[in-house]
């Protein structure tokens, strides 16, 4: 063996050594505080910590571990104390650094330590942080729960909620802040009820869910951004400084934020792409639901419902520049049945490019589901760029809303499901030959016009009724699937109801076994 290929051998195993030695160190029954864990850790390793309250202000010191709750973040609580930031990130930290299933409050931003990041701090570092509950931090600058600079982070499914600001101090994004370039991703959070200006200190401030400040390709998707406010601009998101190099705001539900101007949305410079949202305004008196100081020639917006029913006077304010290439805005809905759909500068686009001015017609003023009839329904564009494959509740992206010879995917975050079965699977488990069982199906029809079921089918040992040849508009019915094995062994299959829907056939998973 020539001493090249010994060399790669003797790398490869001692990399396997590495991963197959990880070790878990339990706090507190090996170390006993979180910190004393990642001291003691060695790369790949896992902190794994017990329930309870730590009183702690943490740093990962560069280290590529994972630090996680053994009972969630409900339990488990890294509590700042109200002196510092309660976890930092600033050693070049990547992807493979951790934090996982905590709640992380009462951390506090100051000139002695950090004036960023009230909870976390991350800076010139990548770390992945999911699955925690963010609340009750403050910070004196940026970031009164997260701040993100200059970083490629992962935030994901995190609950991000009331947030806010040091005394006599206004932070930009009271819930993330996100400063410089890098390629942030920020997805599937709750970021919600987060203040970025003190109620006795009025000042300008900007972003009450998530600021941006700068350059870069953060990508902001599947985020709920609700009842956050800011002073000046931007409740739900505010966006400064050329963030358009790549950045893209999709299939978002940003509703019942509150500002001065642009409730939902505001931007100084436009991103890259801003479509498949939702966006509402809040209860507080404010020009728009949607603020645009400059369009820019590049941006793409697309698939959007902007409402501005509630406080706000107008759906979309041009503040400098009117929509500059009115070829890549289309296929968007604005209503604001109070003022208007497109104020200051902008030209109004209905009519045009699939632009529409109407009621979208929610399933309900907490629930922004669209409801069987509404004009959105089949009115985006199918060739929208970044189109998620799954909606903002997940199911299919594109769904034949209104029984058309295509199936067309709707405007805003969800796609409307005609006709719904639920369950979506059931299992019978083990029962003697001869033995019959029963379970419930729910057929919900969500159209505003009746169903018309043409047929009904289960494998063999099952069998079905109820609901008839037909289901009226916004009504349910309910399926009974008998099992009724009369032989012994496995049967699985499919429920399978055919009708009119656009989304037909509908189907529910059947299994059980015999003997």
């Amino acid at each position: 063996m020539s001493h090249s290929s010994l060399l790669a051998v003797c790398l490869s195993v001692t990399v396997f050594a590495s991963s197959a030695f990880a070790g878990v160190i339990r706090v507190p029954a090996n170390q006993p505080t979180i910190q004393a864990g990642i001291n003691a850790a060695n790369k790949g390793d896992t902190v794994l910590v017990a329930p309870g309250t730590y009183g702690e202000n943490i740093d990962f010191k560069g280290k590529a571990i994972t630090v996680t709750s053994s009972k969630g973040a409900k339990v488990t609580i890294i509590d700042g104390g109200n002196v510092a930031t309660v976890v930092v990130f600033a050693s070049g930290e990547t992807r493979t650094s951790v934090l996982s299933g905590f709640t992380i409050q009462n951390g506090i931003t100051n000139v002695s330590s950090l004036v960023d990041g009230g909870s976390i701090f991350i800076a010139n570092s990548s770390p992945t942080i999911t699955n925690n509950i963010i609340q009750n931090n403050e910070a004196c600058d940026g970031g009164g729960g997260v701040a993100v600079e200059f970083s490629s982070a992962l935030v994901k499914g995190n609950i991000i909620r009331n947030n806010g600001a040091c005394p006599n101090s206004a932070p930009d994004g009271a819930g993330i802040y996100i400063l410089g370039t890098g390629s942030a991703q920020i997805i599937g959070n709750v970021i919600q009820n987060n203040v970025s200006t003190n109620s006795s200190t009025q000042v300008i401030a900007f972003g009450g869910g998530i600021m941006l400040n700068g350059g870069g390709s953060v990508l902001i998707e599947n985020n709920l951004i609700s009842g956050n406010s800011s002073y000046n601009a931007g409740g739900g998101i505010a966006m400064f400084n050329d963030v358009s190099s790549g950045t893209i705001v999709v299939q978002n539900l940003i509703m019942n934020n509150n500002s001065m101007s642009g409730s939902g949305v505001y931007w100084s410079s436009p991103p890259a792409v801003f479509a498949d949202n939702t966006v509402t305004d809040g209860s507080a008196s404010s020009d728009s639901t949607w603020s645009v100081d400059d369009f820019g020639s590049l941006v793409t917006v697309a698939n959007n419902i902007i409402v501005a029913s509630k406080g706000a006077s107008n759906g979309l304010l041009c503040g400098f520049t009117d929509i500059v290439n009115p070829a890549t805005f289309y296929n968007n809905d604005l209503y604001a049945p109070h003022g208007s759909a497109y104020a200051g500068l902008c030209t109004n686009q209905t009519g045009m490019r699939g632009n529409i001015s109407a009621n979208p017609g929610f399933v309900g003023t907490s629930n922004l589901r669209l409801k069987g009839g509404s004009p959105a329904i089949d009115a985006g564009n199918n060739s929208a760029l970044d189109l998620p494959t799954k909606d903002f509740a997940g199911n299919p992206r594109i769904v034949n809303g209104n029984g058309g010879s295509t199936a067309i995917v709707d405007m805003g975050a969800y796609e409307f499901i005609p006709v719904v079965l639920a369950p979506k699977s059931l299992s019978f488990g083990l029962q003697g030959v001869g033995s019959s069982t029963s379970k419930t199906v729910k057929l919900t029809n969500a159209q505003n016009k009746v169903l018309k079921i043409s047929s009904y089918s289960v494998p063999t040992g099952y069998s079905v009724s109820g609901c008839g040849t037909s289901v009226a508009a916004f009504t349910s019915c309910t399926l009974t699937v008998k099992f009724h094995p009369l032989t012994s062994g496995t049967f699985k299959g499919s429920l399978i109801v055919k009708d009119n829907a656009g989304n037909s056939p509908q189907t529910v998973s059947l299994s059980g076994s015999a003997r």
